[in-house]
């Protein structure tokens, strides 16, 4: 298996209340798409098959489906695409591919496809996620430190 790298870009600025406010940006191929694409798909319904859920499942499915639309909606203009989302997002998005990964759910066509380039992205995510984490922690210090 190989590893990509994901050109990117995170944003640091300043809300309106003067809190550090990140914003993450990155390409991904059409490949890849399609395969981030079904792993969001596979572990969606993985997850959330059973008809009860919590409230906090409810709102873990909300998000997991909002991803879903979004790539469903890149994925048919058939192009590199350009993320721009969230911290918070970008931790969803690396967490499903992670688990589509492991393959603790049921095979579905596409999976064989989809794995080795899912499998390629996650280190790519997990460094992109803590880069961005790093990165809201440090502007947050920077914030709260008192000023001479």
């Amino acid at each position: 298996m190989h590893f990509v790298e994901l050109p990117h870009l995170i944003d640091v600025r300043l809300d309106h209340e003067g809190l550090p406010a990140v914003t993450v940006v990155f390409d991904l191929t059409t490949d890849q798409i399609g395969a981030t694409l079904h792993a969001l798909r596979t572990i969606r319904e993985a997850r959330f098959a059973n008809a009860s859920m919590s409230t906090d499942e409810a709102l873990a499915l909300r998000e997991l489906t909002s991803l879903v639309d979004e790539f469903a909606d890149m994925s048919y203009a058939e192009a590199t695409a350009r993320i721009e989302t969230t911290i918070a997002r970008v931790g969803v998005l690396k967490d499903a591919v992670a688990e589509f990964g492991m393959g603790r759910h049921l095979e579905r066509e596409g999976d064989m496809a989809a794995h080795p380039i899912a499998g390629a992205l996650l280190p790519a995510l997990e460094d992109l996620h803590a880069e961005a984490l790093r990165a809201f922690f440090d502007a947050n210090e920077a914030s709260t430190t008192p000023r001479c």
